[in-house]
């Protein structure tokens, strides 16, 4: 009984030294200081899948359409883009290349002007939309107080092609604000 007991007893003290023993986390290395940078790393944050036919996309071929937003860049085909009542407006819109349940919607409203001739530099405005059909909802929407800068960079009446650039603040389904840059699109007018 004895030696049993005094088995217990060390087999208890085994216990609790491997319990005692085992590593803690301590300050270990005083004296030397922590270095820290003062100025934080942006990191790189890509909101949408990189898609490879964007790269090549830069929107300035016919019925082609790109932009940015933060570090991403979305792309796609403009379907149809139509010249509205006395060609003082125009409204474009196509699906995303890498993506078939995302596209863009955007109507354009010149300034006092029309596109029955030749333009070049037009400022205008425009209708911003970046929708997805999967949730329906927008990905990026512009405010009806808030349009998008559209800038007509050339307009040759005789083709009825347009060559256009854009950028402004948009929403995104939250409520959070994003922008929209480096936006160009070229369509053909109906």
């Amino acid at each position: 009984m004895m030696a049993r007991l005094l088995l217990y007893s060390c087999f208890f003290v085994f216990v609790l030294l491997q319990i005692n023993c085992a590593k803690e986390y301590s300050f270990e290395g005083g004296g030397r200081p922590v270095v820290r940078d003062t100025i934080p790393v942006p990191v790189v944050i890509n909101e949408f899948p990189i898609c490879p036919e964007c790269v090549t996309n830069t929107g300035t071929a016919i019925s082609e359409w790109s932009f940015k937003s933060g570090n991403s860049v979305l792309c796609g085909t403009a379907d149809t883009a139509i010249a509205l009542g006395n060609r003082t407006a125009f409204t474009y819109f196509g699906p995303s290349s890498c993506s078939a349940d995302t596209g863009i919607v955007m109507t354009i409203y010149l300034e006092g002007d029309t596109l029955n001739r030749d333009r070049m530099n037009l400022p205008a405005k425009g209708a911003f939309y970046y929708y997805d059909r999967i949730t329906p909802s927008y990905i990026f929407i512009s405010q009806s107080n808030n349009f998008i800068s559209v800038t007509i960079n050339r307009y040759i009446h005789q083709t009825r092609i347009a060559e256009c650039s854009f950028q402004g603040a948009v929403l995104r389904t939250n409520g959070a604000s994003a922008s929209i840059t480096s936006g160009k699109f070229t369509v053909k007018l109906l």
